[in-house]
């Protein structure tokens, strides 16, 4: 959430077009405002400062701007002593004597008394923070390594700057900064929490950290917005980018997972040689060959087995007495549509 606008314009602005402005921009600023309430977020803006002169004489506290006009009038006029510029996208908390009386967001040029003055800046353009191969254990206590990018937008120079030391990696006054930041750390937090509310994976129909991205991302950014409102940051998304067993037993997860895969495999193969026979014996039986039960059974055995080796099968042919089973399966095909069983002739003496 954005900060409200100060309430005076800029050194030299038209009063007619300050207020203009100044009213567009409290549209904006209310709009954005319920925009994040509908959010859930709790942020409250820094309070605004008049900036303007005369104004901003009866801002400052009343001894620097007594020693600012009696002592610092000769600077003011020379060397513009006591203005200040805020650039698009930016923030200024302003403090004197160390005490903080308010933050200045509208871009331009702003004047102030410039005994004990002090400014803070922060940049209010969105930013990322990487949180990269953080190791937890899902509901199963198996580990699992997650990777995930959380999008926010800093709204509160006061928070930021005052509140928080360290409240996100590489901020623009302390660069040097990448780890161990308030933010980083309450996104772990907050990420190895909602992790071990789920497994890794789960039966078609029940969820699981690989199919329930959109419903997990909205936990994660609703837990983080309540546990960053202190630092005066909008969390836009929590997006989980990587997701994978931990090394030590990835390749025993990787062996299960192709047993499994064999076993549905197999199963589809087996069902399907049960429907090719049937359908073999049916086809058969509408065309007039009339097979015995030791023949169909032969038969059925022949077809699975051919059907389920995951082998080529080697054709072998019987050469065995006439009553075999290879023999009437032959003679029945030979006398088809004739409706009767084949009969071997007797044996001569």
């Amino acid at each position: 959430m954005t900060e409200p606008s100060v309430t005076t314009a800029s050194m030299g602005e038209p009063p007619v077009v300050g207020k203009m402005n100044r009213g567009i921009q409290q549209e904006e600023n209310d709009e954005q405002e319920d925009a994040f309430l509908i959010t859930g977020g709790n942020l409250e803006p820094d309070p605004s400062i008049n900036t303007a002169c005369p104004g901003s004489l009866f801002t400052a506290p009343l001894l620097s701007t007594v020693v600012s006009l009696t002592c610092c009038l000769p600077f003011y006029i020379l060397a513009c002593c006591g203005f200040f510029e805020v650039k698009e996208k930016e923030i200024k908390a302003v403090l004197y004597f160390g005490k903080y009386i308010g933050s200045v967001q509208e871009p331009g040029i702003h004047f102030l008394p410039i005994c004990g003055l002090e400014t803070r800046p922060i940049s209010t353009a969105t930013r990322t923070v990487d949180l990269k191969d953080l190791k937890v254990l899902d509901q199963r206590g198996n580990p699992v390594v997650i990777s995930a990018v959380v999008t926010f937008v800093p709204t509160s120079a006061k928070k930021a700057r005052i509140d928080v030391q360290n409240p996100w990696p590489y901020a623009t006054w302390q660069p040097a900064v990448g780890r161990g930041t308030y933010l980083q750390l309450q996104a772990e937090a907050i990420l190895k929490q909602v992790a071990s509310q789920f497994p890794y994976e789960a039966p078609a129909g029940q969820p699981s950290l690989q199919t329930e991205g959109s419903h997990i991302t909205a936990i994660l950014v609703q837990r983080l917005q309540e546990r960053v409102n202190i630092l005066g940051a909008h969390i836009m998304t929590f997006d989980l980018v990587d997701l994978s067993y931990a090394p030590e037993i990835a390749q025993s997860m990787l062996l299960r997972q192709q047993a499994e895969a064999l076993v549905d495999a197999r199963r589809i193969i087996v069902a399907a040689a049960v429907d090719m026979a049937t359908d073999a014996l049916t086809h058969m039986q509408e065309r007039g060959c009339l097979l015995d039960d030791a023949t169909r059974q032969g038969l059925v055995s022949n077809l699975m087995t051919v059907i389920c080796s995951h082998t080529a099968v080697t054709p072998t042919v019987s050469v065995g007495s006439g009553d075999s089973g290879a023999a009437r399966l032959a003679a029945a095909l030979r006398q088809g549509g004739q409706g009767s069983y084949y009969q071997p002739p007797a044996p001569t003496a």
